[in-house]
């Protein structure tokens, strides 16, 4: 049932004490734009990434990314005064996109050493394992015990195709993270996988600590940008935005606010009604 629009704006001013959190924005400081950046203005920084976040269109439900990488590439582009332009990833370096404020690629890596010697790769301050929440009074305590069992995953996020692979488990692609947590919440799936550090950072809030069982996997993987290695002012650019980064506990301030976002989204698909 439909409910009227001034009942619907009462119950979110007065049931939400996070809710101006939910619509603050991130603030990054600093201006890292070198000399070559600022003489390619006009040009677009295009970033490879692994997901290309789909543009939002009036009437669709908003949904936050899975990931922080697209906003980490909105920070560059800003401090490189360059509209962002994120494409699919292709086969770096060997693919790399045209412009001369591309040739970047964002993306995780488990060996920060295993790349080709000609492409730099220039860590940030994001490490995450695989990690799998469930119902609290779940019987699934090891992976190998997914084997069969529904499991939610988020298109774009970094483990799609992965748990069925290795545990044989039944995965269920949904097209946001907050779809997938919708879906566990409802009893659709029997866990959900994403990584460590978004859902360490979820099952804080009370909300979800009936959903707060959780595995943990080992392979670690690191957020970072790939850059040729030719492009020594570009290299020394990235480096000196990602220690700002890391400086300023961006990557971690990118991290909560978009788990509150994607809590809240939680929250409304749930719990509020319909206010159209």
């Amino acid at each position: 049932m439909k409910m009227p629009s001034f009942i619907c704006r009462t119950l979110l001013a007065g049931g939400l004490g996070f809710l101006p959190l939910v619509l603050a924005a991130a603030q990054a400081g600093g201006d890292a734009a070198d000399p070559e950046a600022q003489a390619a203005a006009g040009d677009a920084l295009v970033v490879q990434v692994d997901f290309v976040v789909p543009e939002y269109k009036g009437g669709d439900k908003f949904r936050s990314p899975p990931t922080i990488d697209t906003a980490l590439a909105e920070d560059l582009a800003k401090r490189l005064q360059l509209p962002l332009q994120a494409v699919p990833a292709g086969t770096y370096p060997e693919d790399p996109p045209a412009g001369r404020g591309g040739a970047l690629r964002l993306t995780f890596l488990r060996d920060l050493s295993n790349v080709p010697p000609h492409v730099t790769v220039v860590p940030i301050d994001y490490r995450a394992v695989p990690m799998a929440i469930m119902r609290s009074d779940t019987t699934i305590k090891r992976w190998e015990q997914l084997e069969g069992r529904k499991v939610c995953v988020a298109a774009g996020g970094n483990h799609v195709g992965t748990i069925a692979g290795r545990y044989r488990a039944l995965e269920q692609v949904h097209p946001s993270a907050t779809d997938a947590l919708v879906a566990l919440r409802e009893g659709s799936c029997d866990a959900m996988v994403h990584d460590s550090t978004m859902l360490e950072e979820l099952i804080r809030y009370p909300e979800w600590k009936k959903f707060s069982a959780r595995l943990r996997g080992n392979q670690r993987s690191t957020l970072a940008l790939l850059v040729p290695a030719h492009e020594q002012s570009k290299v020394a650019t990235l480096r000196r935005v990602a220690f700002e980064w890391d400086a300023n506990g961006y990557p971690e301030q990118l991290v909560k606010k978009t788990v509150r976002d994607i809590a809240f989204e939680v929250y409304l698909e749930q719990d509020v009604p319909d206010c159209h």
